[in-house]
């Protein structure tokens, strides 16, 4: 069973990010960050609730609210699986692809994506309700789950779960923790800037909501980004076999 590594791990990311980096630029813009852009710039406005509202206003509210963003978060959704396949195409590709190659692969292999993310997320939602902790094990045990699909072509979306699941035997904790730990130096980082930006342009209709939606864009495609890194960092450090296997 191969030991995950943290600090190679974090070290093979900054790799990953430095690398391709026109082409990922290019999939990451299109497919991870005007999403999100044209969602916030042209999606509809949180409902805020009236003043003096009691509970039960403030939580119909928040629902009508859920309930309007739905359509544009499943927009998001669906191109950030497909950039993630055409991202980790790119990366983990021992020989070199094209970014139309990178994102004709995804495409063919976006319906299993699809079904991965609706089983991977059922399983983890079910983990979190068994007291949360069950929960952020299989975090860790399914993130490579996307990694392996894209080296492997696997179309098979359990096969590609099974795969996950063997590599990261004995890992999924450390894989969690190492996840967690960026995710939450780059939440930090978004609400600090986030916050600056509120005080300073406001967010009322407006330059103020423009520049607002383009920070949180911004860092939701970077947040991505890294995400997909880390994955694919762990992927290659816990699925090289032989000496056939090193990703170059």
């Amino acid at each position: 069973m191969v030991k995950f590594d943290m600090a190679a791990a974090w070290d093979d990311t900054l790799q990953l990010l430095k690398s391709h980096t026109a082409l990922i630029g290019t999939i990451a813009g299109v497919f991870l960050f005007l999403p999100a852009l044209a969602v916030a710039w042209f999606g509809p406005v949180p409902i805020e609730p009236p003043a003096g509202a009691d509970l039960n206003q403030v939580m119909e509210s928040f629902r009508e609210s859920f309930r309007q963003m739905i359509p544009g978060q499943l927009v998001i959704a669906l191109c950030t699986l497909i950039g993630t396949a055409g991202i980790l195409r790119l990366w983990l590709s021992r020989t070199g692809t094209s970014v139309g190659e990178a994102l004709t692969f995804a495409l063919m292999l976006f319906p299993t994506m699809l079904a991965i993310q609706i089983l991977c997320g059922i399983a983890i939602g079910f983990g979190f309700i068994l007291l949360i902790v069950p929960g952020l094990y299989l975090v860790g045990r399914l993130a490579l789950v996307a990694p392996a699909v894209a080296d492997r072509g696997l179309y098979n979306p359990i096969e590609a779960i099974r795969t996950s699941w063997n590599l990261t035997q004995g890992n999924g904790w450390a894989i969690f923790f190492f996840l967690f730990l960026v995710a939450l130096v780059i939440v930090i980082a978004a609400l600090i800037i986030g916050g600056i930006v509120s005080v300073i342009a406001g967010n009322e209709p407006g330059f103020g909501r423009m520049l607002g939606g383009f920070i949180e864009a911004a860092f939701g495609a970077v947040g991505s980004l890294a995400s997909i890194a880390v994955s694919a960092a762990a992927y290659r450090q816990l699925a090289v076999r032989n000496d056939s296997d090193v990703f170059k």
